[in-house]
């Protein structure tokens, strides 16, 4: 039997195709009437995005399917997470879609991807932050959440002042948007690196 978590990768690889393709179609459709095909392509890659979503919550939150390996959830979510980020940004290439629109696109994304910084230092820090909070130290606990918080902040921050200098910079949103999905997939790749050099006791 086929587990849904290797359907749901399946998906997203056939969606991140899309979106690939969707981009090259974009740039070679030069007549009138081949306009649309760029977004037509998009909108299958969007559906594939909510199938798989629903796909990840059942897998990541439920034991629907029985027992689904730690490993295989982070595997499966790193793609839904790059295929949503992917899906955002391509639609601000899309014909007619104007630089307010890319604005903000661009926006979300950094935001989405900021908020991935956040987990990529905590993962790192958020043991030792929440040490002693079996005994009751939420005082200490705090005290020291305090602090994280702040250089989370600053670090957060300068990210994000970074993905606006780009755009800025560049004048670009097909640039800025390559170089912020870019970024998010070499955090990605960090974190499973990263954390799948861990031992977590798993069962069945």
């Amino acid at each position: 039997m086929v587990r849904l978590t290797t359907v749901g990768n399946f998906l997203s690889g056939i969606g991140l195709t899309l979106l690939a393709f969707t981009i090259v179609v974009k740039v070679i459709a030069t007549q009138p009437e081949q306009v649309l095909y760029p977004l037509f392509i998009w909108l299958i890659a969007l559906g594939m995005l909510a199938v798989v979503l629903i796909i990840s919550v059942i897998n990541t939150f439920t034991e629907m399917t029985g027992f689904v390996h730690p490993d295989d959830k982070m595997m499966s979510n790193m793609l839904v997470y790059v295929m949503a980020l992917g899906t955002l940004l391509v639609y601000g290439l899309l014909d007619g879609i104007d630089t307010t629109v890319q604005g903000y696109l661009y926006n979300m994304g950094t935001m989405i991807v900021i908020a991935y910084i956040f987990l990529f230092i905590f993962n790192f820090y958020g043991s030792r932050i929440a040490e002693g909070t079996e005994q009751g130290q939420v005082k200490e606990m705090t005290s020291r959440f305090m602090l994280v918080s702040l250089v989370l902040g600053i670090i957060m921050a300068g990210a994000n002042l970074l993905f606006n200098w780009i755009l800025t910079a560049t004048a670009s949103y097909t640039l800025s948007a390559g170089f912020l999905f870019g970024f998010a997939i070499l955090l990605v790749f960090l974190m499973v690196i990263f954390l799948g050099r861990r031992y977590e006791p798993v069962g069945e």
